[in-house]
């Protein structure tokens, strides 16, 4: 592992629940010397990458925000679909997400909430359950069968905290490809008890690889107000939409 490498792998150790590192944490959880952990600070804060916010501890620093407002301006998905996004909001009253695979985790890249606000277990930049959730089934669903595979064998049977862990390839097939043949998928209480998810994916034309995925979720009592049809109809188009301007 490169200098750098060992620099950045530094930031992975915070978190939800470790929002603050003390360097007595850091040197305790990487084995590394005290003065290599200073060092590896003094460059993070010095990219501002880290920020110190009291004595011997550190929190993630401005330059964090900078980038992440640099890929909401930027990020393809959002040019092509914010606008969209915002429309199905409120034709729904829904819940919108997008949804996108980096390396091989899934990622809720954008949300637009209606006027009534909903409690997400998995907001913006929070990494979701491979294949757990409607907007997370539909983006591994529309994976080439080679890397589908290797998802499911490297990430997802292999790992105990994964809710398909105990899946074989055949249920996790037969559900993939059944989604692809709908062409969306329903989940209901999954990501968050009492909420419903219905996605789409979001194709380029010609691909059959999904560059992301569209969702909207709700609770019981919303969707009890709506025609269901008419909002899986709504989120495929909406995902064509926004594929056709990417």
């Amino acid at each position: 592992m490169s200098t750098l490498s060992k620099t950045l792998a530094l930031l992975d150790f915070f978190g939800p629940d470790s929002l603050q590192m003390s360097t007595e944490s850091i040197i305790e959880r990487t084995g590394m010397s005290k003065a290599t952990v200073y060092r590896h600070v003094k460059d993070l804060c010095d990219a501002g990458l880290l920020t110190r916010v009291e004595s011997g501890s550190y929190s993630l620093g401005p330059r964090i925000i900078e980038l992440d407002w640099m890929m909401r301006q930027y990020d393809p998905i959002l040019i092509a679909g914010r606008d969209l996004m915002l429309k199905l909001a409120e034709e729904t009253r829904l819940a919108v997400f997008s949804s996108m695979f980096y390396d091989d985790r899934i990622i809720n890249t954008h949300i637009v909430e209606p006027s009534e606000t909903f409690a997400f277990h998995f907001g913006r930049g929070q990494p979701m359950p491979l294949f757990w959730g409607a907007q997370s089934k539909v983006l591994v669903s529309y994976q080439n069968g080679r890397r589908l595979q290797k998802l499911f064998k490297e990430k997802i049977v292999c790992d105990p905290d994964n809710p398909c862990h105990g899946w074989t390839w055949q249920d996790f097939s037969r559900a993939a490809k059944k989604i692809r043949k709908d062409g969306y998928c329903i989940t209901t209480g999954q990501l968050t008890e009492g909420l419903t998810g219905i996605a789409a994916p979001i194709l380029p034309r010609g691909e059959r690889e999904a560059v992301a995925s569209l969702c909207v979720l709700g609770d019981d009592s919303r969707f009890a107000l709506l025609n269901r049809e008419s909002v899986i109809e709504r989120v495929i188009e909406t995902a064509q939409s926004i594929a056709a301007n990417l």
